[in-house]
């Protein structure tokens, strides 16, 4: 009887302390192109208790560095994790000028970026680089 009650209880302190494990978020990922076929690196890394992502070099399609003044611009900050594995934070829209609620989840080498206004959702997939 008290072997039944004890693998119970394990197994309920199992079940209740499972969390999701994602995959690393932090290091250097490549957007996809924008419009006008910019792409840039964005390095993702811990800022206080959330992640924030700055971009630090930017690229054309062809993959020739281009200047650009999204160097040094943070593109996603206050990404905080939930209990799923994703994060949800902050993601600067198209222009500079519009910021967005975005969830990001990783898997593998893998960042799937989405956001939502309403029912219409965008998503991006950027990869890892290092």
């Amino acid at each position: 009887m008290f072997l039944l009650k004890y693998i119970y209880c394990a197994a309920i302190f199992a079940v209740s302390s499972t969390t999701v494990f994602a995959d690393v978020v932090e290091g250097v990922w490549k957007s996809t192109p924008d419009v006008n076929g910019l792409v840039v690196h964005v390095r993702a890394k811990p800022c206080g208790p959330a992640l924030c992502g700055t971009v630090e070099r930017a690229k054309d399609r062809r993959g020739y560095d281009k200047r650009s003044t999204a160097v040094g611009k943070r593109v996603f900050w206050d990404m905080k994790p939930q209990p799923d594995g994703s994060y949800v934070g902050t993601l600067l829209g198209t222009s500079a000028s519009e910021m967005r609620k975005a969830t990001m989840l990783v898997h593998g080498n893998a960042m799937r970026l989405q956001t939502c206004i309403g029912d219409a959702c965008n998503e991006m997939i950027w990869t890892r680089l290092r």
